[in-house]
């Protein structure tokens, strides 16, 4: 099914130490004429039912982004999506417990190849074949790696990454209720490992909040992101559009920073990080989320640029009122230089779990409880 929607639909749619720098051989800014057209696509799971009750928050696409496949927390299938023919193909079944088992949380799904996929979460991680038999288990304690040297005795499986060529493993450990990370490098074959700083990340630690009374505890960390593009790793965080580049394969680190002119370069003030109530807890909330935030890294393979979006948060009118933000659109070349900024005075929340193929944009959207992708096509 296919079908145009409205342009006010938009509105609905749910070690190196180098530095980089902002110069490109591409004039002006791209995106200075940008206009799009956006179509609705449903995938059709024939009798079956696919679990969305995550969104695609544990989703992963096939290296050509002909196949999706989507991890459900409620029913532990992989529900493998042709997303070239809008179908459902089948479910990969995994088991929670036993020596197969990839845990009831799951922290983390990761295709890789050959039908064989990532599982990491509080109880175990490891590496499964697509009948769900695991094939290797990962025991990912600090203690377990020469080289790696942290007070914390956790295992280290905080956004947890394989490489491309399948030798190495990344993940962000740290101090979880400080809201501090570093890079962890493992080579799990010759149980070594190291940790790399990423000062420029530690601002998301900033701007954590926690709720601590008699009645509840709660708390609110910005995000930090690992993300493996193009044999290539880069860490960013929504408090700062700083992000690192970490070419494993020469085991250089680089910085890029970015001369926006459209928003700040990154959240400021103060924030209370310890709170009583709820009315603290939302008037601190509201001090971070109303300044610019940034989304993932989005790489699209036709164009050969990245894309990322930003997103200012409006105060509700009232508790009922759906969230509704000032969206970004920012774009930059291969090598991370920004070429493009645009305010899309159309769009009043950001794409929801958002993926280029064919260089179109998708963002998933629930057409009526099933599976929906909300498709942009740029004009540049």
């Amino acid at each position: 099914m296919k079908k145009l929607l409205p342009l006010l639909a938009l509105t609905l749619l749910a070690s190196c130490g180098e530095k980089g720098n902002s110069e490109s051989t591409e004039p002006g800014n791209i995106l200075e004429d940008l206009s799009y057209s956006v179509d609705t696509l449903v995938v059709d799971p024939g009798n079956e039912i696919i679990d969305l009750s995550g969104g695609l928050r544990l989703s992963s696409l096939s290296e050509d982004s002909k196949q999706l496949f989507l991890y459900g927390q409620k029913d532990h299938k992989i529900a493998v999506i042709d997303l070239d023919g809008l179908k459902l193909n089948e479910f990969l079944p995994f088991e929670v417990e036993g020596p197969n088992g990839i845990g009831q949380y799951v922290g983390t799904m990761q295709k890789l190849e050959g039908e064989k996929f990532l599982f990491s979460s509080f109880q175990t991680s490891g590496i499964y074949d697509r009948n769900g038999v695991k094939i290797k288990d990962l025991k990912l304690k600090p203690a377990d790696f020469d080289g790696i040297e942290i007070e914390d005795e956790s295992p280290m499986i905080n956004n947890l990454t394989r490489a491309a060529d399948g030798n190495l493993l990344f993940s962000l450990p740290g101090n979880f209720m400080e809201g501090s990370r570093d890079l962890a490098v493992l080579d799990p074959a010759n149980g070594s490992g190291k940790i790399l700083d990423i000062p420029a990340m530690d601002k998301a630690s900033e701007f954590r909040i926690l709720l601590q009374s008699d009645k509840m505890m709660s708390i609110y960390i910005e995000e930090v992101r690992l993300q493996e593009i193009e044999e290539q790793l880069y860490i960013s965080t929504s408090v700062t559009s700083d992000i690192y580049r970490y070419d494993y394969q020469r085991d250089t680190l680089q910085l890029f920073t970015f001369p926006h002119q459209l928003v700040p370069t990154a959240k400021t003030g103060t924030i209370k990080n310890k709170v009583s109530s709820e009315e603290e807890w939302r008037s601190e909330m509201e001090k971070a989320s109303s300044q610019i935030g940034f989304e993932k890294l989005l790489w699209d393979d036709s164009s050969q640029r990245f894309f990322r979006f930003g997103r200012k948060v409006l105060p509700k009118e009232n508790e009922e009122s759906p969230s509704k933000a000032d969206v970004y659109l920012f774009a930059y070349d291969a090598d991370l230089q920004l070429i493009g900024e645009k305010f899309l005075e159309d769009v009043d929340q950001i794409p929801s779990f958002p993926f280029f193929k064919d260089g179109k944009l998708y963002s998933y959207v629930n057409v009526e409880d099933e599976l929906g992708f909300a498709v942009f096509t740029f004009d540049f």
